[in-house]
């Protein structure tokens, strides 16, 4: 680990974080910039304004058409993209060494020239009012829209869905895209990570002669410029059920509150968290409700640590008939496990699984800044690659069975289904 990672930082004058890991056995280059500039920093009725500002950065530049843009990508066979998460606004380039130049470029033009055509925001406005309606089809994304809007209460940064909805797409005014990046958009917000074969000269040289003149509000830097999420009380378990009568499959979503990943019980919280119901076909949720009982085509569950307290959750899909027995089902192991904890073995394997992902995630030049972003976010420190066998290592039963009681709460597991709601009433 020590000899292959060798990442190299450092803050340009204007704020902006470049971070350069080099992939010398790689012959391609990934560029990633990310920014804090994510749904959490959109007014509540402008519901997806951050990811419909950070689909329109490649609709055109003040010196490019969307056109132009494309010719550039289908020329050299590369990619770049753009999206935006609940947090972030990220910008990704993928390309052959030899072409690093010119995706830099046009990278940094598109992120710091944007002119949101009235034209193609409208196209974007359409697709995302088509991809609006589909959502409002899949029970999947139903249960999960409702269980937030149990979780979270109005306003709350988690509460609302990062696309908006029909109504706030639909609202959105032109000039609010040119206005949200003029606000959010400063490089003392942005964190470059540059992975492949490029050199660290090259890269720095290219960082600063396309970067470096960008100007923005200081926000004192890209772990700085992300809003502090508040936390949320985990209260009784509540329920909420949505008919959808044409589907043949109920999806549920299960849980309450969770943990932050800087908490300090979050490394003992994910290896439990394996052995309930990620790790092996889904742990002991996958073994018990779906293999032994047959009451789910699947079920997993989750710790969303994050930048706020994201939730614990468990996931399934049923048949309606099976609806009341795979909740009660999956309480029952939730129970099991915060008052019994794991064994040993248990925790033995979750260790092994989670310390042998972790090169197999740096192999790839897109796994590797994804793993850089994390170490910046969470100010983990360079060492973390020779660190986390040890901080894995050192999670005894006591502690993962400790994270079970004290982060399990099985009473107040609030209930989001939807599906058909009149088969399970039959049943």
């Amino acid at each position: 680990m020590k000899s292959s990672f060798t990442p190299r930082r450092v803050v340009l004058d204007n704020g902006l974080t470049l971070i350069h890991q080099h992939n010398p056995i790689s012959p391609a280059v990934i560029a990633s910039l990310s920014v804090a500039a994510g749904a959490v920093q959109e007014p509540a009725a402008q519901g997806g304004l951050a990811t419909l500002t950070a689909s329109g950065l490649r609709r055109g530049t003040t010196s490019r058409s969307k056109r132009d843009i494309g010719e550039v990508l289908d020329y050299r066979g590369a990619h770049l993209g753009s999206s935006a998460s609940r947090h972030s606004t990220s910008i990704v380039a993928k390309m052959r060494a030899v072409d690093t130049a010119d995706l830099i470029e046009l990278m940094a033009d598109c992120v710091r020239n944007p002119v949101f055509p009235a034209e193609e925001i409208e196209k974007l406005r359409g697709n995302r009012i088509t991809a609006l309606r589909e959502d409002d089809d899949d029970p999947d994304v139903m249960a999960a829209r409702g269980f937030r809007e149990m979780l979270y209460p109005a306003g709350h940064p988690y509460a609302a869905s990062v696309r908006g909805t029909i109504e706030t797409i639909e609202s959105i005014e032109l000039e609010q895209l040119g206005t949200f990046h003029a606000d959010h958009y400063a490089p003392s917000a942005a964190l470059l990570i540059v992975v492949g074969a490029a050199s660290w000269e090259d890269t720095l040289a290219l960082a600063q002669q396309h970067f470096g003149g960008w100007n923005g509000a200081d926000r004192g830097g890209y772990r700085a410029a992300h809003d502090e999420i508040p936390d949320v009380p985990i209260g009784p378990a509540v329920e909420r059920r949505l008919d959808m009568p044409d589907k043949a499959q109920i999806s549920l979503l299960m849980g309450h509150s969770g943990i932050r990943r800087t908490d300090p019980r979050f490394y003992a919280a994910a290896l439990m968290n394996l052995v309930l119901g990620r790790f092996a076909m889904g742990g002991r949720l996958g073994r018990v409700v779906r293999e032994e009982q047959g009451m789910a085509y699947y079920t997993y569950s989750d710790f969303g640590a994050g930048l706020g307290a994201g939730p614990f959750t468990v996931r399934a899909g049923v048949q309606p008939q099976h609806m009341a027995a795979a909740v009660s089902s999956i309480r029952e192991q939730v129970e099991i496990m915060r008052a019994s904890g794991v064994k040993q073995g248990e925790l033995d394997d979750a260790k092994s699984a989670a310390i042998g992902s972790l090169p197999r995630t740096l192999e790839s030049n897109e796994g590797m800044a994804g793993f850089l972003h994390q170490i910046e976010l969470f100010d983990l420190g360079w060492d973390y690659p020779d660190r986390y066998a040890e901080i894995m290592s050192a999670i005894d039963v006591e502690a993962a069975s400790a994270a079970a009681s004290e982060l399990l709460h099985p009473e107040a597991l609030s209930l989001s289904v939807a599906g058909p709601l009149q088969a399970v009433s039959e049943s």
